[in-house]
């Protein structure tokens, strides 16, 4: 690769990098904070999944948020998501490098750093999506290096163990995250139908694939059962709980609704669906059993945001490697005139993250909830506990207190704990939280599919004031001052 492009390619993993360096000490999502809680408590001697808690998540993602809280918290985290998001841009250009040669490096680098980048998808958190990115890219270019034609079959098996090994890690940090075994069976059989490989090569890969992704699922697995998480329950937690989860979700909810209207607003502002679209003439272009392997990863992906109930805008991250690309592998292969589509998706990329930046700038939400934690732990003692029900695992992580309930999310607690028996016998028990703070009136609960009563407080408990709203209680044999509330 020239110098010049090795430069533009560089500029483009800065500019990743840069984006996300002045949210580095932005108040914690509550996806964040409550990984960071699990993270902090995974051990074998709690009877959860992850110890005291229970979260329906792969064990590589909670060990990436325990070594963060380990390394610092807030801080550490977020590093961790600059550097992931460096990485997602660098193999993205080594993909497109791998498909259609050094003309693709420079477009497929800035399309994934401008799709990482954008505030209309990102906006700076880190989660699953974006710390599994790189793993996906990492095995799709091990994959890709596997159909070459000119390696011998000692490279392929080592090539395609690769592949495996980097799509099985990625599926243990966001278990829907599959794009590599979809690109090897779909890449793999197009160049078998095209006999651009044999049956002996097409045995190698497989065997190669499937022997990596064995050997990382049963460390992992060894890893995680000897830290407490039984191989078993974690299957249940991720796919059964998932499917039994997506029953739960109200999608008529008004809030739903909306967010499904801004997400297929931010498949367009965000680059994923014109940037496929100014793509899709590879596959009779430049139809190599690589690219249709790539398209049919991108279609994967689109499958997997519509399937997400919830419709969290962050689940577009999945796309953001895949289509930066595509978007390479167009821009090496069109002539002017596709190349100018191409820049033109890329230029709405940019303006619509802009625009969204000056005028969507940050919501003071978590803001609020940090500085209530943070008033809680000015008034408590050594030993006390909090419960933030039935979501609101900032505000927990600000107090610094253990926090007792196993449900950090709404979604778990509805589904497993639907009755709030749970919570209940926590509230009666022998070691009762000290703090209670609820993020939403006991009188909605039934709406949002709880079963329990909603009287679970009266008589061990007495509010004490309102943190920007939300009512705190305590224990009425608990000797503290009322938290001032921030918001006051």
């Amino acid at each position: 690769m020239t110098r010049p492009r090795l430069l533009l390619v560089a500029l483009a993993i800065v500019v990743a990098a840069a984006t996300r360096l002045p949210r580095l000490s932005h108040p914690l999502t509550p996806d964040e904070a409550g990984f960071l809680i699990v993270g902090r408590g995974w051990s074998s001697a709690g009877a959860q999944l992850y110890g005291a808690q229970w979260v329906d998540r792969p064990p590589v993602l909670i060990a990436v948020f325990r070594f963060a809280e380990e390394a610092g918290g807030l801080y550490a985290l977020r590093l961790i998501g600059v550097l992931a998001a460096a990485l997602t841009v660098l193999f993205a250009a080594r993909v497109a490098v791998r498909i259609a040669g050094h003309g693709a490096a420079v477009p497929a680098a800035w399309a994934a750093a401008l799709m990482v980048a954008t505030p209309v998808v990102a906006n700076g958190r880190v989660d699953g999506e974006l710390l599994a990115a790189p793993f996906v890219l990492a095995g799709l270019s091990a994959a890709v290096a596997a159909l070459a034609p000119e390696i011998s079959a000692r490279q392929v098996l080592i090539r395609a163990s690769l592949a495996g090994v980097a799509g099985l890690t990625a599926m243990m940090i966001k278990q829907n995250f599959v794009d590599v075994a979809v690109f090897a069976a779909v890449a793999g059989l197009v160049a078998l139908l095209r006999r651009e490989i044999d049956w002996p090569r097409s045995r190698l890969l497989v065997v190669g694939f499937v022997g990596g992704a064995a050997a990382a699922l049963a460390v992992i697995l060894l890893w995680s059962w000897s830290r407490g998480t039984s191989p078993i329950e974690l299957y249940e937690a991720l796919y059964p709980f998932r499917i039994e989860a997506s029953r739960a979700i109200d999608e008529g909810a008004a809030a739903v609704i909306e967010r499904r209207s801004a997400l297929r607003l931010a498949l367009v502002l965000g680059g994923a669906v014109p940037l496929t679209v100014i793509a899709l003439p590879l596959l009779w272009r430049r139809g190599t059993a690589a690219v249709w392997g790539m398209v049919a990863v991108v279609a994967f992906g689109l499958f997997s945001v519509a399937a997400g109930g919830s419709a969290w805008l962050h689940y577009l991250v999945q796309l953001c490697g895949p289509v930066a690309v595509l978007t390479g592998v167009a821009a090496a292969t069109y002539r002017i005139r596709g190349r100018l589509a191409i820049a033109a998706g890329l230029i709405l990329v940019l303006v619509a993250g802009v625009v969204t930046q000056i005028e969507l700038p940050d919501r003071p939400t978590q803001l609020t909830r940090e500085r209530s934690g943070e008033a809680i732990a000015a008034v408590s003692d050594p030993g006390d506990s909090i419960v933030v029900f039935p979501y609101g695992a900032n505000i927990a992580y600000a107090s610094g207190l253990d926090t007792p309930y196993p449900y950090l999310w709404m979604l778990p607690a509805i589904v497993r704990d639907t009755d709030l028996s749970t919570l209940g016998g926590l509230i009666r028990g022998e070691n009762p939280p000290t703090w209670l703070v609820l993020t939403t009136q006991p009188d909605r609960w039934p709406n949002y599919g709880f079963t329990g009563p909603t009287d679970l407080l009266d008589g061990r408990y007495a509010e004490v004031g309102e943190l920007c709203g939300r009512p705190v209680y305590l224990m009425r044999d608990a000797d503290r001052a009322a938290p001032v509330d921030p918001c006051a």
